[in-house]
């Protein structure tokens, strides 16, 4: 069985400003717990003098954790993990730091404004599926290099990763192992084919 998790692509930073303060949402695909806690200490290294940065992170289905940093308990971390359950997320980890602004917001306005960061963040980062892909890399000539292009646009289940045109077009293409047959199909006798490797590629 082929393990497939969904996580983000691009990681974007966020802004929004909720009744004079402001909230910066940062977020980046981790492996590891490890990569998770690195990532949150940059965060609120960059931030250190934001009045809190408040996180959760969860990775490889099952291990998660979540810290309010001072806001009262149970209005950030938790509902920025919410976030991340929402969307059904793993190997993942979300920092939002605010701003204080002068006025306060509740319980109720904490948590909404927290869910509505990481979520803005999330959805500004683009999720994607991700999936041990197959890559090969092929070169052709320009001719033949847009006829794939045309024939490739039909199907899904694929992905350009590198790309470099000079004299002839070079690229790899990761391929889901159920459209392999397919897509190798379209990619027969229009250039040089050489497989390189299995590895975990983001697709949309």
């Amino acid at each position: 069985m082929v393990e497939i998790y969904f996580s983000i692509l691009t990681p974007k930073e966020t802004t929004i400003k909720i009744k004079r303060s402001e909230f910066i949402g940062n977020v980046k695909k981790v492996d590891t717990e490890e990569e998770a806690k690195e990532f949150i200490k940059e965060i609120s290294s960059k931030y250190r003098n934001a009045t809190h940065n408040c996180w959760a992170y969860k990775v490889n289905g099952n291990k998660f954790n979540y810290s309010d940093d001072g806001e009262p308990s149970g209005t950030a971390g938790k509902p920025i993990f919410g976030i991340i359950e929402k969307h059904d997320l793993t190997n993942i980890a979300i920092v939002v730091t605010r701003y204080f602004g002068g006025v306060k917001l509740g319980v109720r306005g904490l948590i909404d404004a927290y869910s509505q960061c990481a979520e803005e963040t999330i959805i500004n980062s683009k999720i994607g599926k991700y999936i041990d892909l197959k890559i090969y890399k092929v070169k052709t000539d320009y001719s033949k290099h847009a006829e794939i292009e045309r024939l490739l646009k039909r199907l899904d289940g694929w992905k350009i990763v590198n790309q470099e045109f000079a004299a002839d077009v070079s690229f790899e293409i990761a391929i889901e192992e159920d459209k392999e047959n397919e897509i190798l199909k379209i990619l027969k006798n229009k250039g040089h084919i050489e497989y390189l490797r299995t590895e975990e590629v983001g697709i949309e």
